[in-house]
């Protein structure tokens, strides 16, 4: 793009410009001279009026314009810019070269240009903030000088402010939304991306798909061409079968015909030489009138047959009248019988009337009178439910009162309250260092009992629990209860021997106390030597089981699920439960929340998993270890329908526990062989067989389960 030198408005006294010639005239000549003017590119030549037309008034004489053109600034404003044209070039050289000088008021605006854009720094030629400023300033003292364009160069210059006022307000608008278009630039590369490797995918997919399925073409291919060779092959056998059936029955056509011919020759024979004879039976007239008579016969039998249905169409056999005769007399019989029963047991019926009349008569007084002294009188207490408040056990408790009046179990009852709650001697007497006692009871003298509170043993039981987990984790291999107990309260107390066989025998005392609870025989059993340590795992593992799956279940972590979720968490942590168990555990679990099932209620099944201070859960739990023994005691049940020996040996257990439980594992069953024979795992095939009841006995209290589905 060229610009074209800038037209000054028609002056009143200045040069005639011509297309081919620039004069430089006096200032004499110039006062003298046509006011006219031609303009660059065009001969014509424009003839101002005359200073008399103009309008008196207007100031004519207010100054002169300086003969500087006005392109001559392009050196200071924008050195490159081209003309528009070669023509107006050539004008241009030629008026540069005949001005000899520059205006000073244009010298001295360019040098203040100059100055500024150097003291403002910014003398490179890009477009700045600064750089407009000092030009600014410039054409402010421009629009200042000429007083009679100031209006319109204000004019210029202010909408000019206003389009860059305007522009930097776009400006700032379109910023946000170039981050942000940058930023869902970048989105849109990304899924661009992902969905070419997306594509990516799929074609190689695609690609693998379509060489498989060229591949199958191929063998379909193949095994047509071999179908049809095969189909080739059976057509011309075909063709081949039924030529010789064509062959065939030519020839079966043939045989019969030569057949014929031949019975007939016989006949021909046999007739040539019996030409003399004639039999009698074959006279027409004879056999014509044996016909005739044959007919008469079948009429009159026709006839009489007739007649007999006719008139014994409605009588039975005799034989058959006499046998519903004799039944009809059997069922008169029965009838009568069922007659006299029914008359008897109607009046049994009108006694036990009169006798459920005279109940509920005596029943309606009682309850008279139960209300009344209900009202008037205090009811017996139930003492029985105070057994489990005592922590002597129901044993102790039922041999205090029995046989005593309410006021002496009273007074039995607040002498145990009064005496802490314990009972038993106050110390032990030790049962010596022997081998055959175990480790925490070795101890000589007499010791101090602690009289333990149940909530004291079910605190202690889950410490101990623990601590054994971590022992036999840390060592690498299951530690006997006995050697830990000792290890436990050695470590307890700072290996204080007296302290720990204190502790060791008042735990001891308390597991017989309190050996009703299932977690203390548990624990008891193991320390006795009567069960192991798997069965209180399983239990627990079951527990954890099930809660981490309500945890999972349970997604925003409220500690509450649905009544649908709740039971699919059920089937899916025991698949080897019934419809029947699930709905127990359901209602166990509904029971513990009070809610009801109908309501499709929300469950708060993290309160199902605590516990009292004595260590007793709830009905959910409950449920859960009560079905756990009844399908260990099946489980038992099959072993033992299954072995019919009273001696069992290994190998027979072996197989038993592959028949009843095919995915059972061999780890696992060598584990229940370890407990039923408690043997180690190199002695298991060289044992002398066992009893029977014995080892079920063993696997009862080893905690053994199914491991496969009942089929």
């Amino acid at each position: 793009m060229s610009i074209k030198p800038p037209k000054l408005p028609p002056i009143q006294s200045g040069p005639n410009r011509s297309d081919t010639t620039t004069q430089v005239m006096s200032q004499a000549d110039k006062m003298k001279s046509v006011t006219s003017y031609t303009l660059a590119g065009d001969s014509t030549k424009h003839v101002l009026p005359r200073q008399s037309n103009l309008r008196p008034g207007q100031d004519t004489k207010s100054g002169e314009i300086e003969t500087w053109p006005a392109y001559a600034s392009r050196s200071m404003l924008n050195a490159g810019i081209s003309s528009s044209s070669m023509q107006d070039d050539k004008v241009v050289t030629k008026v540069e070269k005949a001005i000899s000088h520059k205006p000073k008021f244009l010298a001295a605006l360019e040098n203040y240009v100059k100055k500024e854009i150097v003291q403002l720094n910014c003398t490179d030629p890009k477009p700045s903030e600064l750089r407009l400023q000092a030009y600014r300033e410039v054409f402010e003292y421009l629009i200042e000088d000429f007083k009679t364009y100031k209006p319109l160069l204000s004019q210029i210059k202010n909408e000019y402010e206003k389009m860059l006022s305007h522009h930097r307000q776009k400006i700032r608008e379109l910023e946000p939304l170039k981050s942000m278009l940058i930023t869902v630039s970048e989105q849109c590369d990304q899924k661009i991306l992902k969905i070419r490797e997306q594509e990516r995918q799929e074609i190689i997919t695609l690609r693998q798909n379509k060489l498989e399925l060229l591949k199958y073409i191929d063998s379909m291919r193949e095994n047509e061409k071999s179908l049809q060779a095969q189909v080739g092959k059976l057509q011309e056998e075909l063709a081949e079968e039924y030529r010789r059936y064509r062959n065939e029955c030519d020839m079966r056509k043939l045989l019969i015909s030569d057949m014929n011919d031949l019975r007939h020759q016989q006949e021909d024979l046999k007739r040539a030489a019996g030409q003399g004879s004639v039999d009698a039976d074959d006279d027409p007239v004879r056999l014509k009138l044996s016909l005739q008579v044959a007919r008469e016969d079948l009429t009159r039998q026709a006839e009489q047959l007739t007649r007999m249905q006719a008139d014994y169409g409605d009588v039975v056999p005799r034989r058959d009248f006499e046998m519903l005769e004799a039944k009809h007399a059997e069922l008169n019989e029965k009838h009568e019988q069922l007659q006299s029963d029914f008359k008897q047991l109607k009046d049994e019926h009108e006694t036990i009337l009169d006798v459920h009349k005279q109940v509920m008569d005596q029943r309606d007084e009682f309850y008279t009178e139960m209300e009344n002294l209900r009202e008037t009188a205090t009811p017996r207490p139930t003492w029985e439910l105070c057994s489990d408040a005592i922590p002597a056990g129901p044993d102790h408790w039922a041999e205090v009162t029995s046989g005593k009046r309410s006021q002496q179990i009273l007074e039995a009852l607040l002498k145990e309250f009064k005496s802490g709650g314990s009972q038993g001697p106050d110390t032990f007497e030790g049962k010596g260092t022997g081998d055959d006692v175990p480790k925490f009871l070795r101890y000589e003298g007499d010791i101090r009992n602690r009289k333990m509170r149940k909530s004291e043993l079910s605190t202690l039981l889950k410490e101990i629990w623990a601590k054994k987990v971590q022992s036999d984790a840390a060592l690498g291999s299951r530690q006997e209860m006995t050697e830990f107990l000792h290890t436990f309260f050695l470590g307890k107390f700072n290996n204080m021997e007296d302290m720990a066989s204190e502790w060791g025998y008042s735990l001891y005392d308390a597991l017989n106390k309190y050996k009703e609870e299932p977690q203390v025989e548990v624990f008891l059993n193991v320390i006795l030597g009567e069960g192991t340590e798997d069965l209180y795992y399983r239990q627990m593992d079951l527990i954890q089981k099930v809660m981490e799956e309500l945890k999972k279940a349970d997604t925003e972590s409220t500690g509450k699920v649905g009544l649908e979720q709740f039971n699919a968490t059920l089937v899916s942590s025991f698949t080897l439960k019934n419809d029947v168990s699930i709905n127990a555990l359901l209602k166990a679990a509904a029971e513990e929340l009070e809610v009801s099932l109908e309501d499709d209620p929300v469950l708060d099944y993290m309160v199902l998993f605590t516990e009292d201070e004595e260590g007793h859960t709830g009905p959910f739990l409950n449920t859960i270890r009560i079905q756990e023994a009844e399908e260990r005691e099946t489980y038992i049940s099959q072993l033992s329908e299954q072995l019919e020996a009273e001696q069992v040996s290994s190998s027979e257990l072996r197989s038993t526990f592959m028949m009843i439980d095919p995915a059972i594992e061999s780890a696992q069953m060598t584990s229940y062989l370890q407990i039923a024979f408690k043997a180690a795992i190199t002695e298991l095939d060289d044992l002398e067989p066992v009893d029977k009841e014995i080892v079920l006995n063993r696997l009862r209290k080893g905690g053994v389960h199914r491991v496969g589905m009942v089929y």
